[in-house]
């Protein structure tokens, strides 16, 4: 929790802050989920009035029919923003499903979540990157690479608003546990506009699903000064991120590195995300960007972080945003001028003995706004000169919303095992209509469950929202498919 008061409630504690905005009334940002456990999890919602709101929580098993809680909230005023009412319900029940009512200014949302179960229970989760949200994004299309005319891009067949939408319809179809983000979630962190799309856009998988995101340079970006960030207008701009999102702690001495990188785990997985935007050529500092290079705090508290999850947990995923094997536009070396990407993600690849070492299980990215696949297998010793005998799969999952690039020339990626225009080509009918293939907005899907022998599997599939569209090219629906490049990792003996 970040401030504000608690209250007791029976077994139901509340925390609220509100911070100072103009009085319209109603949601400024409907109520959503967050940082959930076995006996908590944070409601959040944004009003532009500074009145009291109510909260109401019914728990739905059989065993917990009927109880009823509920609290009005305290205001607290602090700050320049809409005002801000967070919850912390505490005393919850483990693995059991509520129900949640908010009553804010005459108006009233609903939502539901459940609480964690144990190391045991089974689950799935999403993640994307690169949705990018701003108002702007309404009639935009992303220039989309044509096969039979490389370097002659088109149109994609619905802008960006519309495939971002239909993205997360798909999403909440799944009914996934939480969906992770790897980063860029708005155009420009310092933008209000840009973070009020974003949650218009995910009011309704936001009321029910936790998301747990990972700081992009988007994040960083003022919206004064476009594409490089002052220092100022990058801090104003994560303090919005870091308003809008309760996230576990990491104990980072420096206050202003908290909630920029962190750690939880879900049932069988371990979660580790980072804040790897530091070091771009060309950029004297991002804000307060915690360094990530060995021997840095933020490199001593991932090690500290992939031993404890190797330890307590199956499965170890690590996010974060730049991804350090790519094909694509910030695959190319770091630097400025030809040939070159001042926000390259090739450094980052001095994290990849340490992801061996603990045995993580897969690096989940964007920045690339691509769907590429890659592995590194044995090529990394320990510091004692063993060879590790591990398979890292990196997936760079950028298709959120924005972008649907492809590789450039020099951006070599020799651990490249699957590019989602390359290994899935646009397959059509004689007359032109698409019907198959070719590179979407998706997302990866992971379901972790044992097997029939009661080993665990997390089976990783990558699923894109196909616009089916007839003979004059208008899209008439969606179809959620997945490309041929499944992986599926399995217990460590």
């Amino acid at each position: 929790m970040k401030g504000g008061r608690s209250i007791g409630v029976g077994k139901v504690g509340l925390s609220i802050l509100f911070l100072a905005g103009t009085a319209l009334g109603g949601f400024r940002v409907a109520p959503y989920i967050q940082n959930p456990s076995q006996n908590a999890i944070t409601v959040s919602w944004f009003s532009d009035d500074p009145g009291a709101g109510k909260i109401v929580l019914r728990r739905k098993d059989a065993a917990g029919a009927g109880q009823v809680r509920e609290a009005e909230s305290v205001p607290v005023v602090s700050g320049a923003l809409p005002f801000h009412h967070e919850v912390r319900l505490v005393g919850l029940a483990p693995d059991t499903s509520y129900g949640y009512a908010v009553f804010q200014d005459g108006e009233k949302a609903v939502g539901q979540f459940r609480t964690q179960g144990g190391k045991d229970r089974p689950l799935r989760f999403i993640v994307y990157g690169d949705c990018e949200t701003e108002p702007e994004s309404t009639g935009k299309f992303t220039q989309w690479d044509d096969p039979a005319a490389p370097g002659r891009p088109r149109p994609y067949l619905v802008d960006q608003t519309e495939g971002y939408r239909e993205n997360l319809k798909t999403i909440v179809r799944r009914k996934p546990d939480f969906v992770v983000i790897a980063g860029d979630l708005v155009a420009a962190g310092g933008e209000q506009r840009d973070w009020d799309e974003f949650w218009r856009q995910n009011a309704v998988l936001a009321s029910s699903v936790p998301i747990f995101p990972a700081l992009g340079n988007h994040e960083y970006f003022g919206g004064v000064e476009p594409g490089r960030p002052a220092t100022f207008y990058s801090e104003r701009a994560i303090e919005k991120y870091k308003t809008y999102f309760d996230l576990p702690g990491n104990g980072a001495a420096d206050k202003s590195c908290r909630e920029r990188y962190y750690a939880f785990s879900f049932g069988p997985v371990g979660f580790v995300v980072l804040d790897t935007n530091r070091g771009m050529a060309g950029v004297s500092d991002y804000g307060n960007a915690p360094d990530w290079n060995p021997g840095s705090a933020q490199y001593i508290w991932l090690e500290k972080a992939l031993a404890a999850a190797q330890r307590e947990r199956v499965f170890t995923f690590v996010m974060f945003h730049q991804c350090p094997y790519s094909s694509g536009p910030h695959g190319l070396p770091l630097g400025t001028g030809d040939g070159r990407d001042w926000q390259s993600g090739r450094p980052l690849r001095a994290l990849t003995p340490l992801f061996m070492k603990y045995g993580v299980d897969a690096l989940l990215c964007g920045h690339d706004e691509m769907y590429e696949h890659s592995v590194v297998q044995g090529l990394e010793r320990l510091e004692n000169g063993e060879p590790v005998d591990h398979v890292l799969h990196i997936l760079d999952v950028g298709v959120g919303g924005d972008g649907l690039r492809g590789s450039v020339v020099g951006a070599s990626n020799a651990c490249r095992t699957f590019l989602a225009h390359r290994d899935a080509p646009e397959i059509r009918s004689p007359d032109g209509v698409l019907i198959d293939g070719g590179k979407h907005y998706g997302h990866l899907e992971v379901n972790v469950a044992k097997d029939a022998e009661g080993r665990w599997e997390a089976r990783m599939d990558m699923a894109y929202v196909f616009p089916i569209t007839g003979k004059n090219g208008h899209v008439s629906g969606f179809e959620r498919r997945l490309y041929n490049d499944t992986v599926v990792l399995e217990e460590r003996q």
